[in-house]
């Protein structure tokens, strides 16, 4: 084998595993990774009930039986926690959908982020008031020509401190930002705070204004103490609000979304009414089954 045919012979081989290692990439869920670093920090650290059903999460199956029939069907277990990696895509989808149909009704959408300082320490407390500034804000002035809108509250911490920002969908022909960072400011403690806004008139502002509370992949390569500070601060709250048109329109958005579901489904014998058990219960229903049977 000459010199030119060994180097195309290396160069081909090496295209090839490169193109397994990237397939095989590929087949690697990154959020299960998330999941399971994060479920790793925690225990030990969080031992309440939420814990247990996040280790749950995508690791257990949930049994449906047919109250009719007695057909068992089987499905991952969720716990649908905010921060959880394995569900927070099907919480943001629902959101994302109620935010579309209203952008669709709007005339001038306008995407706001307000920010503020960093801060060492995060609270349920800190929370809360980043929040109720948040609605103050929507108080003001500078806001009145606001027909409506939503807010989306972010998390953050990149090594500097904790980091809370929030993304706002505003239906307003337009805000004067030098005064909106003033107004800002003046609400958490600062001459001015960094403000930033922009026109969107497609379907970019979606994913911002829809964002999660934190990544998982943020989330999961925190330090252990700080990822506990975390889920401790920010059980129990809601990071997500709708104010003006879009809170009056919610409702009817909800039912035209409802509308467009597939119907819920039924077994094959027609029976349309299930119970829901998890695998201990199912075992032990079986197990019974059969000692009947023997009978």
């Amino acid at each position: 084998m000459n010199a030119a045919a060994l180097k195309t012979l290396i160069r081909s081989r090496a295209i090839a595993r490169r193109q397994r290692e990237n397939q095989q990439l590929k087949l690697t869920d990154e959020n299960d990774d998330f999941h399971e670093t994060i479920r790793a920090h925690l225990d030990g650290l969080y031992d309440t009930p939420q814990f247990w059903n996040f280790s749950r999460c995508g690791n257990e199956e949930i049994y449906r039986t047919c109250k009719s029939c007695r057909k068992l069907e089987k499905f991952t277990y969720r716990c649908n926690i905010k921060w959880c990696p394995r569900c927070q895509f099907r919480i943001t989808a629902q959101r994302q959908k109620v935010i579309e149909l209203w952008g669709t009704k709007i005339r001038s959408p306008k995407h706001l982020v307000l920010t503020q300082k960093n801060f060492p320490v995060l609270t349920h407390g800190k929370i809360r008031q980043h929040t109720a500034r948040l609605a103050k804000m929507r108080r003001r002035k500078i806001f009145r020509g606001v027909r409506g809108g939503c807010v989306s509250v972010e998390i953050t911490n990149e090594g500097n401190g904790w980091h809370l920002h929030s993304h706002w969908l505003c239906d307003v022909d337009w805000l004067d930002i030098r005064e909106v960072a003033k107004t800002w400011g003046s609400l958490v403690g600062q001459e001015f705070a960094i403000c930033k806004i922009m026109d969107v008139r497609n379907k970019d502002y979606l994913q911002e204004v829809s964002k999660y509370v934190v990544e998982g992949s943020e989330l999961a390569k925190w330090p252990a103490e700080q990822a506990h500070e975390f889920v401790r601060a920010v059980r129990g709250l809601r990071f997500f609000f709708a104010f003006g048109s879009m809170s009056e329109l919610a409702p009817a958005i909800r039912r035209e979304l409802n509308a467009m579901r597939p119907p819920p489904s039924v077994c094959d014998c027609g029976c349309g009414e299930f119970f829901y058990e998890d695998e201990q219960q199912a075992l032990a229903w079986e197990i019974k089954q059969l000692n009947r049977k023997r009978r």
